[in-house]
């Protein structure tokens, strides 16, 4: 009787580790873009168990040294106040820093949650279908369809 409970014990546990599981993977994609000499380059990593993204990382770095002081100045406040926008989302961090006329964007998405809704209504991310289960192969294959290079 204890060898069939432990069988039966053993096989829910394999059971369970195969219905929790999932391959734990990770995609990058870079785009970058000359927007009237200011260039943005945007980095986002997918990370993802199985094909469902559990977390977004994206770091974007807007160099505006082709600007004259007062004007990279000038944009200053528009790049503090999206972070600030980003900061208010429960599941998101959040940070902004300029360097040498480069504004330097660091943002963390927790994908488990309630996040990328969230950052939908504020016009902080543009989702197609269902906010909940972002697909992996789905994402980056919208990613490449917007200009955006998968990083091998």
């Amino acid at each position: 009787m204890k060898k069939l409970v432990s069988v039966f014990l053993i096989a829910c546990m394999a059971v369970g580790l195969v219905a929790c599981g999932g391959k734990e993977q990770s995609a990058t994609y870079t785009m970058e873009q000359d927007a009237n000499g200011v260039v943005i380059k945007d980095t986002m990593t997918l990370n993802a168990k199985g094909d469902k993204v559990q977390q977004i990382v994206e770091t974007m770095e807007v160099d505006m040294s082709s600007l004259d002081d007062a004007d990279a100045e000038a944009m200053v406040p528009m790049y503090e106040a999206i972070v600030e926008s980003y900061q208010t989302v429960e599941g998101v961090t959040a940070s902004g820093a300029l360097t040498d006329k480069v504004y330097k964007i660091d943002v963390t998405i927790d994908t488990t949650g309630d996040a990328v809704s969230q950052l939908s209504e504020l016009g902080l991310m543009a989702i197609e279908g269902n906010a909940k289960g972002i697909s992996l192969k789905a994402s980056g294959s919208a990613m490449e369809a917007s200009g955006y290079t998968k990083v091998e």
